[in-house]
């Protein structure tokens, strides 16, 4: 459907009244962006810690694996 000049001239205040609204919206969308950034490196940090203290806790299991094993064969 094409659009004679009066079509488009009646829609311009419209979409023009449509764009404060937009507008607003961006710069929400924009703020909440910046917000996730700024908390990206310490969740990423606290993945790290995560990760850590799950190898350790990895590593525990597997001398307390070991030392189970070690009793077992003893006792054979």
């Amino acid at each position: 459907m094409r659009y004679g000049h009066a079509e488009v001239t009646n829609e311009f205040p419209e979409i023009t009244n449509e764009f404060p609204e937009i507008t607003n919206q961006y710069a929400e969308i924009t703020n909440q962006y910046a917000e996730i950034t700024n908390e990206y490196p310490e969740i990423t940090n606290e993945y790290a810690e995560i990760t850590n203290q799950y190898a350790e806790i990895t590593n525990q299991y597997a001398e307390i694996t070991n030392q189970y094993a070690e009793i077992t064969n003893e006792l054979a």
